[in-house]
């Protein structure tokens, strides 16, 4: 057994462990996949002394478009990375993007995408470059109501 050190992180009243990269790719660790974590106490944590530094939960995440450009363009819809699918609804639930054209209905695809209702969005704003970038912001602690922001550069 080896010992390895995790990064602990608060995400919307949720802990999540920070696993490194090169252990986790060396482990061939997969999305939802169970691990055992030992938590070894020492006294000054055990008196709250680890709990000094205080946690910002994020309620906002930007999206690099650079990589998706052609495919933002021609299907009319938006990716959103794995790394950050845990800021939305489940797959398949609707929420509300407000927008500069007014109120999405949405919600992502089991391929990580928004696409309903995403249409007169790009017709507006498109096309999209990529220097431009996206800003999505939580508007509400039920995962219901966001806030997107373009930016073209």
């Amino acid at each position: 057994m080896r010992l390895i050190t995790v990064r602990l992180e608060k995400i919307k009243s949720n802990f999540y462990a920070k696993i490194p990269s090169v252990i986790a790719d060396s482990l061939h660790l997969k999305s939802n996949e169970e691990i055992e974590i030992s938590i070894h106490s020492e006294p000054m944590f055990a008196q709250g002394s680890f709990w000094d530094e205080p946690f910002n939960e994020i309620d906002s995440i930007q999206l690099d478009l650079s990589k998706d450009i052609h495919t933002i363009n021609k299907y009319n819809k938006l990716y959103i990375p794995q790394k950050f699918r845990f800021f939305f609804p489940k797959t398949g639930s609707d929420f509300i993007l407000n927008t500069n054209i007014g109120n999405i209905r949405t919600h992502i695809t089991a391929s990580g995408y928004f696409s309903a209702g995403m249409q007169g969005w790009f017709k507006i704003n498109g096309p999209i470059d990529f220097n431009d970038k996206i800003s999505i912001k939580s508007l509400d602690d039920d995962k219901f109501n966001y806030e997107l922001i373009y930016i073209d550069d």
